[in-house]
């Protein structure tokens, strides 16, 4: 009886460790429901311009970026283990999704979603999430900061009015500078308009209103609950409008954007391009396309997927990195479970695939505002879902008149904050070497493309990895113990085969110093110690080790000083004295005492030099031994 109760129970915690929904659902409130509602439609209002923008820059017509925006937040919900994560269409997997499909068809996207979700899926199923941890944290932080370049530049060209199509970082600034005398006023102003309202409204969430006395108490009063949520209601209210304008700030700028290109187009008077023909109404429900068709040729898939190439491995690579790191960042100390987020990854992927959706991830941004709006379970992501779902049933007509330009300053504002210039200095300070790994991505991603860059990252990564490996720091110290001299090695980490011969070497250079005919030398009874790293020299003291011996040199020469001052001391209270025989004597007894001083003072110094033997030293006492006496 009790072993098939333990049974259940293990089922049971099995099931809810994969069903996270069977954790948070029984428990559910209507204060939850509130909450979710609220923090929902905050993040649909922050998703659809984003989505709109993101499908534009992956090169895809404008709906397919609302497609992606629902299928995963469905998902999410009975699968998510963080209820702050929005699943959608991101800037970094959107710049992906162009590089690897740019020229083809749409289906080309969507089979590299499928692939992408099943990559996941397996690497879930089988827990390889320790591959990510080769991905070290200065390679993701050159990678992100490269690809926000990438993407903001690739948005200049919306910006300007201009029309072209460039492969990479620098072929974009050659077409700039080609076609840049073309540029429209209409949109560069527009555009500017755009990017100095949506950064001053983001402003606005970090504005404080001074508060009443009948405002602190209500707050205080209305603030029952746990965490966020009690924080967000001790706010006054104007500090909540004022926070859901910076939160609604793309949704708004774009609406009034569009009002305005109406509005123009209605006078005949239109100065700036607009995102053009959005198909109106919901994706057709289908299996992902395994063949397709474009240039008058078709394509199979075997095919398609070769024409995918590193892709297919890079994307959901990027896209499982994005989404643990933020699960960490909102778990509150909290453990994570990756291999649940992979698995959750890779069948929002999966069931958006079959919804025409290009690759998603979570998204760091409207994360962090699903988090300030008070979210309190996945199933905020469920209104998001329904509102995206509205708008493509009743708003396509209208996508119509956003202006390209606006959709650009969009992106772009979201993308500047993704470079991370204010970690080189903590990194510098920390380990400069890791600067290495950092720059070599940032620099290939720009050069060479982002999916070279991540290889080029992880592969110095890996390079310093074997090295070390290979040349562990050892320390040997040389000993003389009651037996005999000894020589003691310490490695500074654990010890791998590549490390044998230069661990074997130290130890031979070091057993040959010890040997007092062979040249070792050195203090009688003290330990001889040095360091090696990467294969350096066994008589080069490292820097910390001589800063240690200055320490002790100094220290031995204050041990003097104080000796000296000890004797000052004594021979003072001998001659004030009342002894009227030391009175008697006194010229002489002061010049016994100095002259003691003096020769006690030789002895600290003899100790204190670097190189000092033990005959100085007793030469030093033999010439104050008869000073003292007299």
């Amino acid at each position: 009886m009790l072993k098939n109760q333990s049974v259940r129970q293990s089922v049971r915690r099995a099931f809810e460790r994969r069903l996270p929904i069977l954790q948070w659902l029984p428990k559910y409130s209507l204060e939850d429901a509130a909450s979710d509602l609220v923090a929902g439609i905050t993040v649909g209002l922050t998703l659809m311009p984003q989505a709109i923008a993101y499908a534009a820059l992956a090169g895809l017509p404008s709906q397919y970026g609302l497609y992606s925006a629902f299928a995963g937040s469905f998902v999410y919900i009975i699968f998510g283990s963080c209820k702050e994560v929005n699943i959608g269409p991101t800037a970094l997997l959107s710049l992906l999704t162009a590089s690897y499909t740019q020229g083809t068809h749409p289906d080309m996207a969507v089979l590299l979603c499928f692939l992408s979700g099943c990559v996941e899926l397996l690497c879930g199923v089988f827990q390889l999430g320790f591959l990510v941890d080769f991905v070290s944290a200065p390679v993701v932080a050159g990678f992100t900061s490269a690809a926000a370049l990438i993407i903001a530049c690739s948005q200049l060209k919306g910006l300007l009015g201009l029309s072209f199509s460039a492969h990479g970082f620098l072929d974009t600034w050659i077409q700039l500078a080609r076609l840049a005398h073309r540029f429209q006023v209409g949109d560069l102003v527009l555009g500017a308009c755009c990017i100095v309202t949506l950064l001053s409204l983001r402003q606005l969430k970090d504005v404080k209103l001074r508060r009443c006395a009948g405002g602190e108490a209500a707050g205080e009063s209305e603030g029952e609950g746990d965490g966020e949520g009690k924080a967000k209601a001790k706010r006054p209210w104007g500090e909540r409008a004022l926070w859901f304008i910076s939160t609604a700030r793309n949704a708004m700028v774009v609406v009034t954007c569009a009002a305005i290109a109406y509005a123009l187009e209605a006078q005949g008077t239109l100065p700036f391009m607009l995102a053009g023909h959005i198909d109106a109404g919901l994706p057709v429900v289908s299996p992902p396309p395994f063949e397709t068709s474009w240039s008058n040729r078709t394509y199979t898939f075997p095919e398609m997927v070769a024409r995918l190439g590193s892709g297919v491995a890079v994307v959901p690579v990027v896209a499982i990195l994005g989404n643990v790191a933020i699960a960490k960042a909102f778990a509150s100390g909290a453990r994570v479970d990756a291999t649940q987020e992979m698995v959750t990854l890779g069948l929002c992927n999966v069931a958006g695939s079959f919804f025409r959706s290009m690759p998603v991830c979570g998204s760091f941004s409207r994360s962090a505002v699903n988090n300030a709006s008070g979210v309190r379970t996945p199933l905020g992501g469920l209104y998001t879902g329904v509102l995206v779902l509205l708008a493509l049933s009743l708003l396509t007509p209208y996508f119509y008149y956003i202006p390209r330009a606006t959709l650009s300053s969009v992106i772009i504002c979201a993308v500047i904050f993704m470079v991370e210039a204010g970690t080189v200095m903590p990194i510098w300070r920390s380990n400069k070497r890791d600067l290495v790994p950092a720059f070599a991505t940032f620099l290939a991603c720009l050069f060479f493309g982002v999916e070279v860059g991540i290889v080029v990252g992880i592969a110095v990564d890996i390079a310093f990895l074997l090295y070390f490996n290979a040349r562990p720091r050892v320390t040997v110290e040389r000993m003389k113990g009651p037996s005999g001299p000894y020589v003691l090695v310490t490695p500074g980490s654990g010890l791998l085969f590549p490390a044998v011969d230069f661990v074997r070497d130290a130890v031979a250079r070091a057993s040959a110093e010890a040997d007092p005919e062979a040249g070792g030398g050195g203090r009688r009874g003290r330990a001889q110690r040095a360091t090696v790293a990467g294969g350096g020299s066994l008589l080069r003291r490292r820097p910390r080790a001589r800063a240690r011996a200055r320490i002790r040199a100094r220290a031995l020469a204050r041990r003097a000083a104080a000796a000296g001052g000890e004797l000052r001391a004594h021979a003072a209270r001998g001659l004030h004295g009342g002894a009227g025989a030391a009175r008697a004597r006194g010229r002489p007894a002061a010049r016994g005492a100095q002259r003691g001083v003096r020769g006690r003072r030789r002895r600290g110094a003899a100790r204190a030099a670097p190189g000092h033997a033990g005959r100085p030293a007793a030469r030093g006492r033999r010439s104050g031994a008869p000073a003292a006496a007299r």
